[in-house]
């Protein structure tokens, strides 16, 4: 008997899927809701349950989403062949996992009784940990696979748009190579969130698998050499010292300035980036900047959400935060930026107008996070906000 067909949130609450997710596989045909009601919203049967089960299944196992799409497409594959390669993996887990507590066992029963230990059993014991290594641990899966969901999107279109640059021999320079770089960055900061453990165990999945390793973010092992040579090109450790001072910068442009500090502070960031000077213009009210930045639909909440989304927030637990924030390079070259266009005005400082150009004119060298929010994540025309900006900056 069929059941009643599942509206996508209810969907995605059940399974433990983000509506995004279920979204993105519409949208590559990778799981179609077969019907839709008189209002449009999706609607999923039985059969398309069915199949969102082989997919994750088989996620689970490894494959591609490429793969998958190809194994689903191929009528001699069926449900049954899923799930008995699914419970042929969990066998070969379970297994393994049983063979490590028994000579894990025996180790501790020889050091209870002789109070020393074969050699050759701790070579077993070793060859064991070896053959069962996951490099995640199974609280760690959980968590990047949940955190992965929400990227996952924007993972996809990386790979399709790194592998189209490096098709066409695109610089690795190149001010398009290097946005994509800028997204990987981001996206595993999304995924790392300040988790050393968690670092070092990806870093272990690629070093020693390659990219193909991790099933909730695979790539070939092309695409994932290009991209990490593109963002050697972006350096991320360079620290910054610039003098901020009223000889140099207005009253204005200094409050932007001082509430970014603050709102970098309590994400407990160790490092002042593009995003906080975003965050100073919108916690500041009066500012030609600011007003412009809100007419257009920017608000600090909505930022400061996106910003954590990408960047994570740490806890104090985490990291030391330095007693002076340094500024990330990219600030650097904002502020050389807002120097020229204040010189170009005949102004002796800078102000707030002058940062905000600085931020918009950079974003045509590369941009750092705040451009990417408000183009990407918010949609924003950044050339008809710098007209707008000009417009309403006093002569």
């Amino acid at each position: 008997m069929m059941s009643e067909a599942m509206k996508i949130g209810e969907l995605a609450k059940q399974t433990g899927l983000s509506i995004r997710t279920l979204h993105y596989y519409d949208e590559i045909g990778l799981l179609s809701p077969s019907d839709r009601n008189e209002i449009g919203h999706r609607l999923y049967s039985d059969e398309d349950i069915i199949r969102l089960q082989q997919i994750l299944s088989l996620r689970q196992l490894g494959f591609a989403l490429k793969e998958i799409r190809e194994c689903l497409e191929n009528p001699d594959f069926s449900l049954s062949q899923v799930i008995n390669l699914h419970r042929d993996r969990m066998r070969e887990q379970i297994a393994l996992s049983h063979t490590l507590l028994e000579r894990l066992n025996g180790v501790a029963r020889e050091l209870e009784t002789t109070k020393s230990v074969a050699v050759e059993n701790l070579i077993q014991v070793m060859e064991t940990i070896t053959m069962s290594e996951q490099y995640f641990t199974l609280e760690q899966q959980k968590v990047i696979e949940a955190r992965f969901q929400d990227v996952e999107p924007e993972w996809q279109e990386l790979i399709s748009r790194a592998r189209a640059e490096m098709s066409k021999g695109t610089d690795l320079n190149n001010p398009s190579v290097q946005e994509l770089a800028r997204i990987w960055q981001w996206s595993m900061k999304s995924l790392i969130r300040g988790d050393r453990s968690l670092y070092e165990s990806l870093v272990k999945t690629y070093q020693q698998q390659g990219g193909e390793a991790a099933s909730w973010g695979a790539m070939d092992t092309a695409t994932f050499e290009y991209i990490l040579k593109a963002v050697s090109f972006l350096s991320i450790a360079e620290e910054v010292n610039i003098v901020i001072s009223d000889e140099s910068f207005t009253s204005d442009a200094l409050r932007v300035i001082n509430l970014g500090l603050n709102a970098v502070r309590e994400l407990n960031y160790d490092f002042y980036g593009t995003e906080g000077i975003l965050l100073g213009f919108l916690a500041e009210d009066t500012g030609v900047a600011t007003q412009v930045l809100k007419t257009a639909g920017v608000d600090f909440e909505t930022v400061r959400n996106l910003i954590v989304k990408l960047l994570g927030k740490r806890t104090l637990g985490e990291l030391t935060l330095p007693e002076k924030i340094p500024f990330a390079p990219r600030m650097k070259r904002v502020f050389e930026l807002a120097r020229e266009s204040a010189n170009k005005s005949g102004k002796e400082r800078i102000d707030s107008g002058d940062l905000l150009l600085g931020i918009l004119e950079e974003a045509k060298r590369g941009g750092g996070v705040a451009t990417y929010i408000i183009k990407e994540k918010l949609g924003i025309d950044l050339l008809n906000l710098e007209q707008q900006l000009r417009l309403a900056m006093p002569e």
